[in-house]
């Protein structure tokens, strides 16, 4: 059995920016390979849509051959924060934008958002300190 090779910073920025631009390529879908009409280039004439596959946190794990959990540990090792969270930011966005647009179902895209996203979430209010001045505490005792 032959050891991976390591995950490096520029291995990931490489494989995330190539699955990035591999889900951008237009493709025919089986629909469209089914479509008696004839192919429409980019787009498909039945439909005439550009097919293209969705940015997901799923592929890009698969595409750079790690786990969810590895994933998110990378979130926080100072050499790949950055290209994690935007590579999280790219994918949250898209999500987003197809929710909004109506490209992507609603209910959908609210529980990817919710489920990898932290969308939803309760955020822990920081806690207030309060301190009186000397005049405030003579009034107050």
């Amino acid at each position: 059995m032959g050891r991976r090779k390591k995950l490096s910073p520029e291995l990931f920025a490489d494989k995330a920016r190539d699955y990035f631009s591999a889900c951008d390529t237009p493709y025919s879908s089986v629909a469209c390979r089914n479509c008696p009409e004839e192919s429409g280039g980019e787009h498909c004439i039945k439909c005439n849509k550009c097919k293209s596959r969705p940015y997901t946190l799923s592929g890009l794990c698969v595409a750079l051959g790690i786990t969810k959990s590895a994933f998110y540990s990378l979130r926080s090792d100072k050499k790949y924060c950055d290209a994690v969270e935007m590579a999280m930011l790219k994918i949250e966005a898209f999500i987003e934008e197809g929710g909004v647009s109506g490209d992507i179902a609603g209910a959908i895209a609210l529980a990817e958002l919710k489920e990898n996203f932290g969308w939803g979430e309760e955020k822990a209010s920081p806690p207030i300190e309060i301190v009186l001045g000397e005049e405030a505490e003579s009034l107050a005792g």
